[in-house]
Order: C-alpha cells, then structure tokens, then sequence
C-alpha cells in the first residue's frame, strides 16, 4: 500500500504516467492490500473483545458493589415481625347486678420490629404498632394518650410504641455503661414473656409498668463490683405529661392551661437488676420510681377544670426463674407498692388522687403476681401456665398500656389466669386461656377518684363488679 502511494505520487509529480504497471506488480500491490484489510480485521476484533470485557468487568464491579452496600445497610438494618389475632368472649357483671356478653370480639395487633447497628457502640431500636377491632375503624377515646399509643385496640392509624438509642460506653472497662434514650421498653415487661412464648421484651416488671414512655436510662453494669453475673443498676427518667403552649383554637393534646399553671408530670426512678448465683437464668429485680405533678387528664384543654393532683411513690420487687433445674418449669413472684399523696386539687366532681374532692391524706396500696408455665410432649410443643394477681383498695400501677383490654394487673381485687398452650414451631404459637376477674374496689387502673367497695357504689356508678373471658390467640414473632 505504502509503495503504490509513492508510485503514484512520482509519477504523477514527473509526468510520466504514461506506461502501464505490470502484471506482476498489481497483483503483488493486491496482496499487500489484503494483508493490511486482514490485519485491520484482526485489530478490530481484538479490540471488540476488550471493550466486551471491559463491559463484563464493569457490570460484574457493579453487581459487587450493590452485593457489598446490601450486605452493609443488612448489617446496619435489620426488621422483625410481630403479629398477634385475638378472639375474646366477655361476661361481665356490673355492681347493679346486671350483666353483658360481649362474644366473638375479635383483633389484630401488627408490629414492625426496626434495629440498626449505627456503629459498634451505638444500637438502634424501634418497633411501629397497629392494633385494632375487625370491622372497626373507630378511634378508641384513650388511644390518644402517650403511654396508650399502639397499646389499645382502635383504628388502623400506626404509632410508634417504641424508638430508642442504646449508647454504649466504656465496654472493656470495670463498669461499662449504657444510656438509653427516646421511647423507651418499658412495654410487655417481666413475666408477660412466659405466657407470650417470647424472650424478655422490656426493662422493668410489668406489674408496675406497661406502655409507651419516653425518657432516657442510665445503666451501670456492675457485675464486676458484685461480683455476680448480669448485675446492673440503673436510673432513669421520663416524662408522663408535657406541658405545650397553644393557642385554644389549635387544639394541642398537651394544653392544659393558658397561664401556665399545669405543671409537667416528671418520673424518677432506681433499679437494681442482677441474678440468683446458683441460676444463670434467673431475674431479681428491686426499684423505686417518683412521679411528680400527676396530670388529672392529659387530653384535657379545659383551662379552669385539668389539674396536677399529686404525687406517687411505686415500689417493687420481683423474682423470675426459667427452666428450674431443667424441668421445663418457669416460675415468678412479683410484689408492688403504691404510695399516693393528694395535694386536695379535684378533676371536677371526680375527685382529686385516689381520693375525693378536697381530700389530701395519703394513700398506700399493695399488690401480688404469681404465676408458672410447665412445658412437656415432644420438643415441648404443649405448654400449661396459671397467674394469680391481687391489689389492694388504693393500688395504682403504671399499667395503663397493657395488651390485654381490661388491665388485669391493675385489678383491686382477685383475677386469675390459665391457659394452654401449643407452639407450632419458634415463631408461631396459639393459646387458649380463661380469666377471671372478681373486682372487690371500684376504679381499678385509675388515678383519678376514690375507691370504693364495689357493693357501695351499686346505684352510682356503672361499675364492673365480676368479669370472665375464654380467649384464643395466636401470635408470631419473627
């Protein structure tokens, strides 16, 4: 190719185009021709291989690097599943003497469990909560309060029930400390993981607390100073009512008050968790909680009628044991005391703190939750459990977000509880219970009014004086 370029050039530059090449020297200049043609072939397919894998290189980086960021944000995010259906047959007798069946009264109760390891020393958790009636979209009148929110049945409207921060700090250290922030696990406590078949869900003893809260916790482990395994102690706050200011016509859940005279209700609190030293699989727990300026009514925006009312002072005490001895038994006892000081203010004709309108003596009351599950059949699939609970005539709990709609803790009175149960397999189980009730005090699970023999109140007040219910449940945790 490169001589037939000079050929032609010098001849065409001299004139002398005027003899014809050879035969010879065409065809060589031909090959030579096909000889470059075939090498720019052969580039071009070797360069249309490069650029193919060139292409197989990028796609599979690409496919590497969304498996890597999905395997990051896997570790980082990570969802459970919790979803329970209810069926529950009331029969309830009032102090009047007459009664009502409330039958086939059937719920469900979904749970998006969130957790997400921000870093190794701070933990992420939270948990989004529906929980309603079949064919009912109405909303329930306290599902609106703080500590009730994804804790009663009512529309399908979602709440978060729980959303906090675990900050370690110190972990290698003689006293490691945690801080634990936002809204808190303080809902389905201790020993409410026995009858739902789960690991402990939440902080502190469910005979003195069960609902939403938020606050921040303070957590010592101390094992290390007690020598003794799981040792911790911890002090917490949270809040019960804030105090917001707004305008009337905006109709802000926390207004109480135009002039600022409705104080926020502050909670304090100490607890000391460690185990028995001969059972690894054991709880004790003591504590000792302070709420100031309790609210008459937190929805309340009636400035001249919504008041603090007083003080509470809840003790407790509690003992749980899995697996005794490996005989498929678990055993609890939980002991609470209450301590209510009245400051004389009423919610209207109401009454003030567990008293009535003007009275600021001091009210104490007392209450027990015993109970046991014993597992048997192959692999344990049938398990056997009994509770018993008892409350004296002033006894107050913070047990106002309970699962269960009747607030069986907080009775003033008798309630007992059995059931059976068949779990399906680690996720799934369906039990069949029976409760009962028998309310000796009226206003059980209220702070607001005194407490009354229930035979007092007869022709008064619409008082529950005796409830049964037969109930089936199924429940998931995943």
């Amino acid at each position: 190719m490169k001589n037939i370029i000079i050929s032609s050039v010098l001849l065409a530059s001299n004139g002398l185009a005027t003899e014809k090449p050879s035969l010879n020297s065409l065809q060589n200049e031909v090959k030579e021709l096909k000889q470059v043609i075939k090498e720019l072939q052969s580039q071009q397919n070797s360069l249309a291989k490069k650029q193919e894998q060139t292409r197989v290189d990028l796609d599979e980086s690409l496919d590497y690097t969304e498996s890597v960021e999905t395997r990051v944000l896997e570790n980082k995010l990570n969802f459970g599943l919790g979803f329970k259906v209810n069926l529950d047959n009331f029969s309830k007798k009032y102090a009047d003497g007459h009664s009502v069946d409330n039958t086939n009264i059937l719920s469900n109760k979904l749970m998006l469990n969130i957790k997400a390891n921000i870093t190794d020393n701070i933990h992420f958790d939270g948990r989004l909560s529906m929980y309603k009636y079949w064919g009912s979209s109405l909303q329930h009148p306290y599902s609106s309060y703080d500590n009730m929110q994804g804790r009663v049945p009512s529309d399908s409207s979602i709440y978060v029930e729980r959303a906090y921060i675990n900050w370690f700090f110190n972990r290698d250290g003689y006293i490691p400390l945690a801080l634990t922030i936002g809204r808190q696990p303080s809902a389905d406590g201790p020993s409410q993981q026995f009858k739902d078949n789960t690991t402990r869900k939440a902080t502190y003893s469910a005979l003195l607390y069960d609902g939403a809260a938020d606050g921040a916790v303070l957590t010592f482990n101390i094992s290390n100073v007690v020598h003794n395994k799981k040792s911790f102690l911890r002090f917490g706050y949270a809040k019960g009512f804030g105090y917001t200011e707004s305008a009337s016509n905006v109709g802000n859940a926390y207004v109480g008050s135009s002039n600022n005279d409705l104080k926020d209700t502050n909670i304090y609190g100490a607890f000391f968790d460690t185990t028995l030293p001969t059972l690894n699989k054991s709880l004790v727990q003591v504590s000792y909680s302070k709420m100031k300026n309790i609210v008459a009514n937190p929805l309340d925006t009636n400035a001249t009628q919504n008041k603090n009312l007083g003080d509470l002072d809840l003790y407790g005490a509690m003992i749980e044991i899995t697996n005794l001895k490996d005989l498929n038994l678990d055993l609890f006892a939980h002991y609470g005391h209450s301590i209510a000081y009245p400051n004389s203010d009423s919610y209207g004709k109401s009454g003030g703190l567990l008293s009535s309108t003007g009275d600021s003596s001091t009210k104490s009351g007392d209450a027990i939750w015993l109970g046991g599950r014993y597992g048997f059949g192959d692999k344990q699939k049938y398990k056997i459990g009994f509770e018993y609970n008892k409350g004296s005539k002033n006894w107050i709990s913070l047990t106002q977000g309970s699962f269960d709609v009747y607030n069986k803790l907080a009775t003033r009175g008798d309630a007992y509880e059995a059931y059976m149960m068949y779990v399906v397999n680690r996720y799934t189980n369906i039990r069949l219970g029976l409760v009962n009730i028998d309310y000796k005090y009226s206003r059980s699970g209220w702070f607001v009014g005194e407490s009354k023999l229930v035979k007092d109140v007869a022709h008064t007040e619409n008082e529950l004086d005796k409830l049964n219910s037969v109930y089936l449940k199924m429940s998931i945790n995943y």
